[in-house]
């Protein structure tokens, strides 16, 4: 009797003690473990960067890489969500649900390798093991699919946009067809896998078409009931997807910024704005009823609340008009980002976690410029649109007033040789500098540059103003004067 009597009390204490550990468990603590096997603190990047899906407001985060190459990061999860991750521009999903403990072996040599298919990647525990390693082991397919098709960055003026909104739905629909018969081939039947690779195509497909009538020559004449925005029927979520993916809300933030636009140029408004320059320097009401036309559903509620995320036209009669066309948790999301941040970009530099040369040589190109807004452009010589752009600068430069305004140039992802050359080349003016690995994180975190040309500006007062979302071409400089003037404010205490 007394091997059994021990036995039972053996198991008394192991549940005893199973109990106390589920109790002091934090409910939905999620952890997040990256392993780099290859990686070299002197020769790579010291920083990746994470966005957690999180409606309208995501979590973004750059999380340091120790010197042993891994990453941890933590949170409270209360649901199933897309993370993604972006190392030196290139992208990879993970899928976390609430308590999961995911741990991921990872490589920089096929993370910075642009022709590579992530074959070394694998996730070796968590809930959503088998989905995190297709989705790994996929994503150069899925690229390949979609890297088919024009993007919305290829409007040269010359094509028709009806023309261009046909071939994109066409194309996305065969890219769609050919993910089917993949599947087929592979047997793969995991759901949140094939939920996540179709949003990949459907949401891409509208994303460019949601850019393509306003890049490089804005269209004035389109507007939101033109047959072209029919698309936005054809892009349709599926209704079976289990979680929202980031996809989805980058094409919708796209789409509101298209209405913003339509907003300020389309010929079709110009009598409205007009009647609004009366009362308002704003042209926020014509957006808001292009949105509010739209059948009423969640799509709806998340561009509504695009409208007014980080939006300081709002007219006051508009003001407390959200509340009606949105969710609680999307209204919330919108008056927490209403508080800006007021930290000027030289104490940002100087908090920022890179060696003191690296920030001296930040520091010293803003010695001269307080009191002034300061236009910045991100480019390297194998971004074709960049290429595009750098020779109208000294155009632009000279429709400013030098006084108010100074332009600084970063170059990144070249040899100083090839970056030194381009700047002679076309003569450009401005301050310059060829921006180092860690040095391009600190504008990846504050500026998001993870896209190339990317324009910001620093308002007068030292502080991150808005994002140039106009091309540097002709005939948007008169845009990009307005924004430059937006930005100049009274107290000129930053930089």
């Amino acid at each position: 009797m007394k091997v059994p009597f021990y036995i039972l009390i053996s198991l008394m204490f192991l549940t005893s003690c199973k109990e106390k550990e589920t109790e002091n468990r934090v409910e939905n603590y999620t952890e997040v473990n990256l392993n780099f096997s290859d990686y070299e603190p002197s020769e790579h990047k010291s920083f990746i960067d994470l966005k957690i899906e999180n409606g309208i407001n995501p979590i973004d985060q750059q999380l340091k890489i120790s010197d042993s190459g891994t990453v941890f990061y933590n949170f409270i999860n209360e649901k199933k969500r897309e993370l993604v991750f972006n190392y030196e521009n290139r992208e990879f999903s993970l899928i976390v649900s609430p308590n999961e403990k995911l741990n991921a072996e990872l490589t920089i040599a096929e993370l910075t390798d642009w022709k590579s298919k992530f074959n070394g990647f694998k996730t070796t525990s968590g809930e959503n093991r088998v989905t995190n390693n297709l989705i790994l082991e996929n994503t150069s397919y899925i690229d390949s699919l979609i890297k088919k098709a024009p993007d919305g960055f290829s409007n040269d003026g010359k094509s028709v946009d009806i023309n261009y909104k046909n071939k994109r739905i066409s194309e996305m629909q065969q890219q769609l067809k050919a993910f089917d018969l993949f599947i087929k081939e592979k047997n793969i039947k995991d759901k949140t896998f094939i939920d996540w690779s179709k949003s990949q195509i459907r949401y891409r497909a509208g994303n460019d078409l949601s850019l393509y009538p306003f890049f490089g020559t804005l269209n004035r004449k389109i507007d939101d009931e033109n047959d072209y925005f029919n698309f936005i029927n054809e892009v349709k979520p599926n209704q079976n997807d289990e979680l929202t993916y980031q996809s989805r809300l980058k094409y919708l933030e796209t789409l509101s910024t298209s209405y913003k636009i339509m907003s300020n140029v389309a010929d079709k408004y110009s009598s409205e704005r007009e009647q609004l320059k009366k009362d308002s320097l704003s042209n926020f009401p014509i957006a808001f009823n292009m949105v509010k036309k739209r059948p009423k559903n969640d799509e709806s509620e998340l561009l509504m609340a695009y409208l007014y995320r980080k939006n300081n036209k709002v007219p006051e009669l508009y003001q407390d008009s959200l509340a009606s066309f949105v969710n609680d948790k999307l209204f919330n999301q919108v008056k927490s980002l209403e508080k800006n941040e007021t930290l000027d970009i030289v104490t940002l530099i100087k908090n920022y976690d890179i060696p003191d040369n690296e920030k001296t040589e930040l520091l010293a190109l803003y010695n001269n410029a307080k009191g002034k807004v300061i236009y910045h452009d991100f480019w390297f010589t194998n971004c074709a649109p960049c290429m595009k752009e750098l020779p109208n600068y000294n155009d632009l430069i000279a429709t400013t007033n030098e006084q108010d305004v100074e332009f600084i140039f970063y170059g990144a992802y070249m040899k100083n040789e090839e970056w030194k050359k381009t700047i002679d080349k076309f003569k450009l003016k401005g301050k310059h500098h060829l921006l180092t690995k860690n040095q391009l994180a600190f504008f990846e975190k504050y500026f998001r540059v993870h896209g190339f040309p990317h324009h910001q500006i620093i308002k007068s007062n030292g502080q991150i103003g808005d994002k140039v979302r106009f091309g540097a071409y002709p005939n948007n400089f008169d845009e990009i004067n307005k924004l430059i003037g937006k930005n100049q404010v009274a107290n000129n205490n930053g930089a």
